[in-house]
């Protein structure tokens, strides 16, 4: 008996020690660009690389703000990526006065949207904003040069796949580079 104690005790032990998660913060120290996010009072942090650009398409009128973060785990060291847009119709109503909604832009509307790609914390939720009232507001002056920095906060709510609800929040700062017109 001692010894079946013993072996499912080690089990124990291993099987908590191995399932760790994905989910805490790392950081690089970077504070000039960072892509930060909060659920449920657990912060994810991406601070190796963050870059912002205006893109452009030959095919719609629709003019977004693209923007790419990558971290590093701290339980892991596994790679980290979150993408995402402000997507609006023309450059005059991209200001900070504006509350941007979650979901992508129909081309009329303004929106905000991001996912994370990270394999072991994936987060991509219905871009639907009845469903998950996010919002977003640019907290510094837009962005006219490449080189300016863009600053950004969001907070909301959002319900999962098991419908079960979530708080969110988070921060972004990034410098502008180069426009991307496809």
């Amino acid at each position: 008996m001692k010894i079946i104690f013993t072996i499912l005790s080690i089990a124990a032990i291993y099987l908590v020690s191995s399932c760790s998660s994905d989910d805490g913060s790392s950081t690089t120290g970077n504070t000039q660009e960072y892509f930060k996010y909060t659920v449920d009072g657990v912060e994810r942090i991406f601070d190796n690389e963050v870059e912002i650009h205006i893109e452009t398409s030959s095919t719609t009128n629709l003019i977004k703000f693209e923007f790419n973060a990558n971290g590093i785990s701290p339980n892991t060291n596994d790679f980290r990526r979150v993408a995402g847009t402000f997507s609006f119709p023309d450059m005059a109503t991209f200001n900070s006065s504006t509350i941007y909604d979650w979901g992508v832009s129909d081309g009329v509307t303004k929106g905000f949207y991001f996912s994370e790609t990270t394999s072991t914390n994936l987060f991509f939720i219905s871009p639907d904003f009845s469903i998950n009232p996010i919002t977003a507001t640019i907290t510094t002056a837009i962005p006219t040069n490449v080189g300016d920095f863009i600053e950004f906060s969001f907070t909301g709510s959002y319900v999962d796949s098991a419908n079960a609800t979530h708080s969110i929040s988070g921060v972004c700062r990034a410098e502008r580079d180069l426009d991307q017109n496809l």
